[in-house]
């Protein structure tokens, strides 16, 4: 933990934390002084995040389990009172894209992507309400989103719609509970370095689908994007701002994160 730390004191729960962003954002609050809940589908995932935050000198249980369900929601979010005394941040993080043209999707590619992300958070957000909805409580809600919540894209009907509810959901709840002092933002990320923006090819899986994107399409993306990717580190510090004393005036807000991709 790091001296002076920005979060000391707080408790988070973020969801979809055994890897990428979501593992990224779990160390860097951890290491700012915050007990964390860290949650994944797979209890082997979990616990490698658990010992990586402890080995660094930080606060952190774990409790596994599917966002996409609600008693799994609530078990998740009261872990963090039951462990640690309090729920003072919630990071939705859990989601993944499953590419498709329409024509060509599934009903499970629709389905699992929008009961990860969507359904997801508000099983969580939900389950967060008795642990935030007391006068002065001052939480942070914060739901990770990506540039396809701002725009379409296509092969994404279903990984857009989810975002862009993700972002309704954003706003609504922020206006619900402005008078508990709770903030809720979601951030719109670009491209970030994760498994589920790798080759597909490696064949990473998630709920027996594969993610990823086919080499020789990634390749073409990739060289028509913008800048440089960002890492998933460097996606964790802009929801570290997020989470900061300091941003209780920022609220019903998509950040957009894209490093200039966007601009609207």
């Amino acid at each position: 933990m790091v001296a002076n730390a920005a979060l000391a004191g707080k408790v988070a729960v973020v969801t979809g934390s055994g890897q990428g962003i979501g593992r990224a954002i779990a160390q860097l609050f951890a290491r700012q002084g915050a007990a964390l809940v860290v949650n994944a589908l797979h209890q082997a995932s979990v616990d490698n995040v658990v010992a990586a935050i402890l080995a660094d000198g930080g606060k952190a249980t774990g409790c596994a389990g599917d966002v996409r369900s609600a008693a799994d929601a609530q078990r998740i979010v009261d872990t963090a009172a039951s462990e640690f005394g309090r729920l003072d941040i919630l990071v939705n993080n859990a989601g993944f894209p499953l590419d498709a043209m329409i024509h060509k999707m599934s009903d499970a590619q629709w389905d699992d992507c929008i009961d990860v992300i969507l359904k997801g958070a508000f099983n969580c957000i939900r389950a967060a309400a008795p642990h935030m909805r007391h006068e002065g409580h001052g939480g942070r809600i914060i739901n990770i989103s990506a540039a396809a919540g701002l725009i379409g894209s296509p092969g994404m009907a279903n990984y857009c719609a989810a975002k862009h509810g993700l972002h309704g959901l954003t706003k609504a709840v922020a206006l619900e509970w402005s008078r508990f002092g709770v903030t809720c933002n979601a951030i719109a990320y670009g491209w970030v370095d994760t498994r589920l923006t790798g080759e597909r090819e490696a064949g990473a899986q998630v709920l027996g689908h594969p993610v990823g994107i086919p080499k020789a399409m990634r390749e073409q993306i990739r060289a028509g994007y913008p800048g440089r990717p960002q890492s998933a580190e460097e996606a964790a510090a802009t929801a570290l701002l997020l989470a900061l004393p300091e941003a209780q005036n920022v609220t019903a807000t998509i950040v957009n994160a894209t490093a200039g991709w966007l601009s609207g």
